[in-house]
């Protein structure tokens, strides 16, 4: 499979799961849209798998669904894990020096959570 289809089951898995935990807490996509700042649409459409969310998306709907990020990996193979790794790699690449240590603090903090 191509890195691009790789990249659509990532997000349709990570989609999925966030759907998954918000129901578990009985959250409406707008409630959770509202406490992570997207639109129901935007969310709905994640949820889905018709839009490829941010890591900092995943990252706010982890900790308002008070679920460890690697929740929403848990179904995905390893291979599917390294396509999700590069794809951070790329939104990382572009980033400042000031932003590259903020992204290096929260990777420390998420860190220091037990789930």
């Amino acid at each position: 499979m191509d890195n691009k289809g790789d990249n659509n089951i990532v997000f349709l898995k990570i989609g999925q799961r966030i759907q998954y935990y918000r129901q578990k807490a009985n959250l409406t996509q707008e409630k959770l849209a509202e406490k992570i700042g997207l639109t129901p649409n935007h969310l709905s459409r994640i949820e889905s798998g018709r839009h490829n969310p941010y890591f900092e998306t995943i990252m706010l709907a982890a900790k308002e669904l008070d679920v460890p990020i690697d929740a929403f990996l848990e179904d995905i193979d390893d291979n599917y894990i390294n396509t999700f790794l590069q794809m951070m790699k790329s939104d990382i690449s572009g980033m400042s020096k000031n932003q590259l240590e903020m992204l290096k603090k929260y990777i420390a903090l998420i860190k220091e959570f037990d789930f």
